[in-house]
């Protein structure tokens, strides 16, 4: 059974604290320097999101 990935970053404005985005029992991929809506546009997200979903 694959891993549900996360992807967080220490940038986010919104969720805080950043540390409290990982998931115990996920894939936790710290996604750069985004700011919370950037998640939407950042293509080495969407891929994550693609390969996951594949």
């Amino acid at each position: 059974m694959r891993q549900t990935p996360t992807f967080w970053s220490n940038c986010e404005e919104i969720i805080n604290p950043d540390d409290s985005v990982p998931l115990a029992g996920a894939t936790n991929v710290l996604a750069g320097c985004l700011e919370h809506n950037d998640f939407l546009g950042d293509d080495a997200v969407s891929q994550g999101v693609r390969d996951f979903v594949g």
